[in-house]
């Protein structure tokens, strides 16, 4: 009895502790919620100070009824446990990874969860980098889930809160997890054109819904300038798109990563030819963005690389931005890649 008397005030004291722990979890989470509610559309860049992963993992934690995950690559503990932490609090958590993820750590720990994977099985890429969540908000961009990808390399990530947009890419999402529908098979079966809070935007994924089309009718209207940040670039429509703009007036200036620029196809020694202000990247690791601002009004960003994979063999994503002020953030991003690249 009296050790038990001895042992009943240290359980006391962390129950009180726990309680005190869930009630601030409980408020973080509150605060997720309305910090995304607050904005319609965020954007964030790696290697600029700002806690990306912290905002991942936020996102996930904001979720209530489901989540829904589409990734490359699989490998930050903050999200893997944020994951596990959503399913065992009720939420539907479910991911696809490309292959490639078979038999590494995150997808085990995530199936000893219960936590249901599918793989691609193919050879191309399940190249998506998407999370959607209760059927109101997604995250995407060019950021894989792994360290390098936010603490090393040149990426950019977004949220749109939009039940519009959150169908889309639930469509996507479930024709790959459900139906087993990937590259070349995947339907068409998506809208492209949405208003959000007054700014309009497209959506599309590859390669049902020809982005690289999209892509080259958006370049050919462009009137002022033309800025690109491109992991890789083999796409000759997109590449001869932006020397006719370069020999109409259009500033055409660009910044392609280091490595990639001798792979076969590479449009980077074209680009040069043509008199095109095209630059090999300053991160001695890796510039894996994919975007293009055009006229500084208008933003196309995602997981496509510009590429004659990403057109015609992966799953892939974009969002196009019809927007001075998310242009403006990306314009500010370009130029630090850019003045890198130039060694300044």
């Amino acid at each position: 009895m009296k050790r038990l008397r001895n042992v009943w005030p240290l359980a006391l004291l962390l129950i009180v502790a726990a309680y005190f722990a869930w009630r601030a979890l409980s408020k973080e989470r509150q605060r997720d919620a309305r910090t995304l509610s607050a904005s319609p559309v965020q954007v964030f860049f790696t290697r600029t100070g700002y806690p990306v992963e912290k905002a991942l993992v936020n996102f996930i934690r904001s979720a209530r009824e489901y989540v829904y995950v589409a990734v490359f690559e699989l490998e930050l503990e903050g999200v893997v446990e944020a994951l596990t932490d959503a399913k065992r609090r009720g939420v539907d958590v479910k991911v696809v990874l490309d292959d490639r993820m078979k038999g590494k750590w995150a997808a085990k720990k995530l199936l000893s969860e219960g936590i249901p994977v599918v793989f691609d099985e193919r050879e191309p890429y399940m190249h998506n980098k998407f999370i959607v969540i209760d059927g109101r908000a997604v995250w995407s961009g060019s950021m894989n889930f792994k360290e390098s990808s936010v603490y090393r390399n040149d990426n950019n990530a977004f949220i749109l809160r939009s039940p519009q947009i959150a169908e889309n890419y639930r469509r996507e999402f479930l024709e790959m997890f459900k139906d087993r529908l990937f590259g070349p098979t995947s339907p068409r079966n998506t809208d492209c054109c949405f208003r959000l809070s007054g700014m309009y935007l497209e959506n599309y994924f590859a390669p049902e819904d020809s982005i690289a089309r999209r892509i080259v009718s958006i370049l050919n209207g462009a009137r002022r300038s033309v800025k690109f940040a491109a992991f890789s670039f083999t796409d000759d429509d997109i590449g001869k798109a932006m020397i006719r703009a370069k020999r109409r007036g259009v500033e055409v200036v660009g910044v392609v990563e280091a490595r990639s620029v001798k792979n076969r196809g590479s449009e980077y020694g074209r680009l040069k030819r043509a008199g095109v202000e095209v630059f090999k990247d300053g991160n001695p690791y890796i510039m894996h963005n994919k975007y293009i601002i055009v006229d500084d009004s208008v933003v196309i960003t995602g997981s496509y690389n510009f590429s004659r994979s990403a057109r015609k063999r992966n799953d892939e994503n974009v969002v196009i931005f019809f927007s001075p002020a998310v242009a403006q953030k990306y314009s500010r991003d370009f130029q630090r890649i850019l003045a890198e690249a130039m060694g300044k």
